[in-house]
């Protein structure tokens, strides 16, 4: 399993960056990725929330659906998903100094094997990490405003 991990610290109180985190439908708005993240179920935010993503990664439209599996208010966020690839994800939201540290982190499997972890080393890796930097960039840009 694959792992990326990444902090951006904002100057916003954790209450405000997971306000607007937790708005799974804002994530279009902060991650060049992600194309479109729709709620699917009944309920908008916390534990059991469900959605639906399209991402654009490594060339390639990829949809798939996930449930939030973690909630604790102003403090975390998990989720996963299992098709078309094994996916576990968390916001970490830490008081810091004037503002929050806001931690991303990603845990995923590539079908395939052997090969899909060649096309991971290769590019997958490279095009997520690129994506979830410039993400975090933009997430602080709006936050901040």
């Amino acid at each position: 399993m694959a792992r990326i991990e990444k902090s951006i610290k904002v100057n916003v109180p954790p209450e405000k960056a997971f306000s607007y985190l937790k708005n799974l439908e804002n994530m279009p708005e902060w991650m060049p990725s992600c194309k479109s993240h729709k709620i699917t179920s009944k309920k908008r935010y916390g534990l059991g929330t469900t959605t639906h993503c399209v991402m654009k990664q490594a060339g390639r439209i990829i949809e798939w659906d996930s449930e939030v599996t973690e909630y604790s208010e102003n403090k975390q966020m998990s989720w996963h998903c299992e098709k078309p690839s094994r996916n576990d994800g968390t916001f970490e939201f830490k008081p810091a100094e004037k503002g929050t540290k806001i931690t991303f982190i990603m845990d995923y499997d590539l079908p395939y094997s052997i090969f899909g972890a060649l096309i991971d080393k290769l590019k997958v890796r490279k095009d997520i990490e690129k994506s979830v930097d410039e993400g975090l960039k933009k997430m602080k840009e709006i936050l901040e405003k």
